[in-house]
């Protein structure tokens, strides 16, 4: 059996084991270790302190192991523990996070973007972090203008309410006697409804009973539409059914009207079709004429192209011409000759 020294020392290495494993729980870190640590190099820490969240894409990753001044206090080295499996490519921007002022200081990784991200991080690998004005330093860095700017504005007002000021002492007279005149016309124009109440009342109820007067109306030219229309509607299908029979009825003196001006169509495309070779045929035959008296072997052609035959039939009838003539002229002539000839027969 086991004492109850052996009892208690089990339980007091029981209950270190697990305050242990519950301090590295709580704070982030892997339970059976198995991470990696970075340095990263701070101009200003801005209040960083061990045990703070360090954060990639917003998912906690690790904390912040150790914080330290470097050599001439110009630098802090702060020692991050990241989880095992997490890794950071190089080329990631490593910045501070949160407000000093309420001790909520944490370390933010933003890896780069797909092209120029780097192999991972491996242990004892050193970051330059990339410095973030704490955000109570940049208000008050512009605390100074904006109160510059409230202090301009302030005077304006002040400078705008004292004129103000001046104008109604100024002109206290006027404006009271303005307020006096409104006072007085308010008066009149309530005496004035007040005795006219009963006039104006009588004049609401006749536009009411015009209102009224006027949907009645509205409401029978409605109606009326309506009947129009239903007698319209009724009149057209009584046409439409008029229409069909007259149709039906006649549908067959229809039908050879349409086949006689088919047949009629058909008989006039094939004259059309004549026609169209006639007139080919003529087109040849004109082709054909043009050719042969156009060409220089043919007697047409010659006797339209050689200009040689025009001139000796001028020469010829111009001869001729001038037989006649002297035969008018000596007829005695010719004809003793001819009798001479008729002898000889």
């Amino acid at each position: 059996m086991l004492t109850n020294e052996i009892k208690v020392g089990l339980a007091v290495l029981l209950s270190a084991v697990a305050i242990f494993f519950g301090v590295r729980f709580l704070s982030g870190q892997s339970l059976f270790g198995g991470g990696y640590e970075v340095v990263a190099v701070f101009d200003d820490a801005q209040g960083l302190t061990p045990g703070a969240i360090v954060r990639l894409n917003g998912v906690r990753v690790g904390d912040v192991q150790d914080v330290e001044l470097g050599p001439n206090a110009r630098e802090v080295f702060v020692t991050l523990s990241i989880n095992g499996g997490v890794e950071i490519p190089r080329g990631s921007t490593i910045q501070t996070a949160g407000l000093s002022a309420l001790g909520e200081v944490n370390v933010e990784i933003t890896p780069p973007a797909g092209a120029d991200a780097g192999r991972p991080l491996v242990a004892g690998d050193t970051l330059r972090a990339v410095s973030t004005p704490d955000i109570f330093d940049l208000i008050a860095g512009e605390s100074n203008s904006l109160t510059a700017r409230a202090d301009t504005a302030l005077i304006g007002a002040v400078n705008t309410f004292t004129t103000l000021d001046e104008i109604l002492q100024n002109s206290g007279g006027d404006i009271e006697a303005v307020l006096s005149q409104l006072r007085f016309l308010t008066q009149g124009a309530t005496q004035l409804i007040i005795d006219e109440r009963d006039r104006i009342d009588r004049t609401i109820g006749s536009l009411e009973q015009a209102a009224a007067n006027a949907s009645a109306v509205s409401d029978r030219v409605g109606r009326n539409v309506e009947d129009v229309s239903v007698v319209v509607g009724n009149d057209l299908v009584a046409t439409s059914g008029t229409v069909r029979s007259l149709a039906e009825a006649n549908s067959d003196s229809v039908t050879a009207a349409v086949n006689n001006l088919s047949s009629a169509l058909r008989r006039a495309d094939a004259q059309l079709v004549e026609l169209r070779v006639l007139t080919q045929n003529l087109a040849s035959l004109s082709a054909d004429l043009d050719s042969t008296l156009n060409s220089p072997n043919g007697t047409l052609g010659l006797l339209l192209n050689d200009p040689s035959l025009y001139y000796n039939a001028n020469a010829a009838a111009a001869a001729l011409q001038q037989i006649l003539q002297d035969l008018q002229a000596e007829p005695g002539r010719y004809l003793g000759e001819l009798d001479g000839v008729v002898r000889v027969f």
